[in-house]
């Protein structure tokens, strides 16, 4: 008789905490992480496709904001993208002397050995960042090239398809805007 009461009081527990992980997940599914800001189509002046950004900002978050440290004119300069005031993306453009290529940039500024190339290699990415290089020949400006460093910080998410995308919507958008010109000395 204890045996039938202790077997009947072990499926009791267990139906019971069934019930519980199930009201628990239901639960959850409710509360699901949601990006509650809007995803910039561009990060300081520079066009990019809002969906690959969205697949590397944080899954939650009020709010977004874009501050860009420097001017391009200068040679370099920063752009920041915060959720929630917590910086979660950089974005690096700088004039750089030529013989880089993207794939020493990311290596050098980053640490990221394992890549994939796009564009004959001008463009190179990875699940937490990515660079490209655009070479500036027969534009006056034969002395430098301009590069691009783009890196997820936490709660950023590593997405190496979506950093493609991004790093080479940016480059294409950055083209564009012709940004070999003369330096001011």
């Amino acid at each position: 008789m204890d045996r039938a009461r202790t077997k009947s009081s072990s499926y009791a527990l267990s139906a019971g905490a069934l019930l519980l992980a199930m009201v628990g997940a239901s639960g959850c599914s409710s509360g699901e992480a949601k990006q509650d800001f809007a995803v910039p189509a561009s990060l300081c002046g520079v066009s990019v496709p809002s969906t690959a950004l969205s697949r590397v900002l944080p899954a939650n978050g009020e709010r977004v904001a874009v501050k860009q440290v420097g001017a391009k004119e200068d040679g370099s300069y920063l752009c920041e993208v915060a959720v929630d005031k917590r910086t979660v993306l950089v974005v690096t453009q700088e004039w750089i002397t030529p013989g880089w290529s993207a794939r020493h940039i990311l290596i050098h500024e980053l640490k990221i050995w394992d890549q994939k190339e796009a564009e004959g290699g001008s463009e190179v990415y990875a699940g937490g960042g990515a660079a490209s290089l655009v070479e500036c020949r027969g534009a006056g400006v034969e002395k430098e090239d301009v590069s691009t460093l783009v890196q997820v910080l936490k709660p950023g998410r590593e997405d190496e398809g979506a950093m493609g995308q991004l790093i080479q919507g940016y480059t294409k958008s950055l083209g564009a805007g012709k940004p070999c010109h003369p330096r001011p000395e």
